[in-house]
């Protein structure tokens, strides 16, 4: 794998996979980064899902995931798998959880070449000031990890864009590489929120003075956290910023590109009819419920009348998401689940 080429879109829940493609396609982007797992948990069937619907979108699927560096075997398993399934990259989220653990990002390193995982396939990101995080194994990770580093150039930091995008991402970047010898490429993430939950969301004229210094660095590559709260009236200037996709191609059955000229318009996604198929009733809207603390999914598959196992294709992914084995008993107050 090259350098890469493009923008990248983070996607964090299964459930807006239809959002991150919209918005892929929207703002010019090459790449979909998807939550595959969460220290040594796999999510197997939405990894599966998701891959899928961004392969036939023509877009180039990248799985993530968040690691502590206390199981590395077991965080190994979580990159190996999604590798097999097709994940064309895997992104390494290593933050303060794993301080202090440099032996631990030392075996996962090992273990992931061992299973033969090419080292220009890994990138990790963490915090983009390594000066104050130097417990953190950044060192341990640029071994393996050549494909490159992703620094959080985001708001929460509650400093300007020139100090986190231009003298902490670039700067530290540039003094560790002279330092260490061994700083992967960068490729700086933004994010258009400023509080952890992210709900405090940036308006337009804060949003663009983050691009605009962004732009100034000339990134071949940049990625924005997330879909799901990054609002739309932002896609237009991450559209501006940086270098456009060509429409992507939607991938064949058998996994090549089609041989027929590119389409002029955006692939359609699969749920929408296709132009000149046979007009069919439109489905009605789906039907969702808030769990409260008496509900269980028998009593919901009976209120609704659906089977057990269209609820779990329905809302097999709370569990998956959460690293939760899929079992009832885990059904928690709060949820919105799809019962029709």
């Amino acid at each position: 794998m090259g350098d890469l080429r493009g923008k990248g879109v983070w996607l964090l829940y299964s459930r807006n996979v239809d959002l991150a493609i919209e918005m892929a396609l929207a703002i010019g982007a090459t790449h979909i980064f998807y939550k595959t797992g969460d220290r040594g948990m796999f999510f197997v069937d939405a990894a599966r899902r998701v891959y899928q619907r961004v392969r036939k979108a023509g877009l180039i699927p990248f799985a993530w995931t968040f690691i502590y560096c206390d199981d590395p075997n077991a965080e190994a398993e979580v990159a190996i798998q999604s590798a097999r399934i097709g994940y064309e990259g895997i992104i390494f989220d290593i933050e303060e959880q794993a301080a202090g653990k440099n032996v631990g990002a030392v075996a996962l390193g090992r273990r992931l070449l061992e299973a033969g995982l090419e080292p220009e396939r890994l990138f990790y990101t963490s915090y983009p000031n390594i000066w104050q995080h130097l417990d953190i194994p950044y060192r341990e990770m640029n071994e393996f990890c050549r494909g490159g580093f992703m620094p959080q150039c985001y708001p929460t930091f509650r400093r300007t864009p020139p100090t986190v995008i231009k003298k902490w991402a670039y700067g530290e970047h540039a003094r560790w590489n002279e330092e260490w010898g061994n700083m992967p490429p960068l490729y700086p993430i933004l994010a258009a929120y400023k509080d952890e939950h992210a709900t405090q969301r940036l308006t337009p004229q804060e949003f663009l003075e983050w691009a605009q210094v962004l732009a100034d660095q000339d990134p071949p590559f940049y990625s924005i956290y997330r879909a799901g709260v990054t609002n739309r009236d932002l896609w237009p200037i991450l559209a501006a910023l940086g270098e456009g996709a060509p429409p992507p191609r939607p991938a064949t059955e058998e996994g090549t590109e089609e041989a027929s000229p590119p389409p002029t318009e955006p692939p359609i996604p699969p749920e929408r009819p296709v132009e000149g198929a046979e007009e069919e009733e439109a489905e009605p809207p789906p039907v969702y419920h808030v769990v409260t603390v008496n509900d269980t999914l028998w009593t919901l598959c009976d209120r609704y009348n659906i089977s057990r196992e269209q609820f779990w294709e329905w809302n097999g992914h709370l569990w998956d998401e959460r690293g939760l084995p899929r079992d009832p008993i885990y059904l928690q107050e709060g949820w919105r689940v799809r019962v029709g």
